[in-house]
């Protein structure tokens, strides 16, 4: 991708603090970095679109795409902040929530044998589709969650459950 070639002239330490100056102002917390760098709207588009690519559902941007020098710090990036862009995918995917309804889910479960480094490993991860559906169109969501993240995704539906049935209780009063 020639668009990701551009970001060449970007420095590692100005590249990750860019990649984490989009993901404060996103989840609206204060730089890390005492200076904030102005940078290049189009730069910006394209590491917006970089850590967009990360979610299952998005197309992929292969890190070989990028300049040389930023591709083992992108990796890094990505999997020191693998939380953060975790709920930067949940929070864009919430934007189609109010105008989109759950028309069908599905999920299955399957062995990750190595990572992201080549290690090998055995992670089980559970990868739920959702399918919202609109009067127009409708749009499929990937999620990829390992078990802790699986486990904090049941919790929060339960408490959900649980604040549903508080309503209708009172309701029923």
């Amino acid at each position: 991708m020639d668009a990701i070639k551009e970001l060449s002239s970007v420095s590692e330490d100005n590249f990750i603090q860019l990649l984490r100056n989009i993901l404060d102002e996103y989840f609206h917390r204060h730089s890390s970095f005492k200076t904030t760098i102005n940078a290049d709207s189009q730069i910006r588009l394209q590491l917006e679109q970089l850590l967009r690519s990360t979610n299952p559902s998005s197309d992929k941007i292969n890190t070989n795409d990028l300049p040389e020098h930023l591709q083992k710090i992108y990796l890094n990036f990505v999997n020191d902040y693998r939380h953060d862009i975790e709920r930067y995918h949940v929070h864009q995917a919430s934007q189609y929530m109010e105008e989109y309804r759950l028309k069908n889910f599905d999920w299955n479960i399957r062995i990750a044998l190595h990572d992201e480094h080549l290690f090998k490993c055995r992670l089980p991860l559970v990868n739920l589709e959702l399918e919202l559906t609109n009067e127009k169109n409708s749009k499929d969501i990937l999620l990829e969650l390992d078990e802790q993240e699986l486990n904090k995704l049941i919790d929060e539906m339960v408490k959900i459950d649980q604040t549903m049935n508080n309503n209708d209780v009172l309701l029923s009063q």
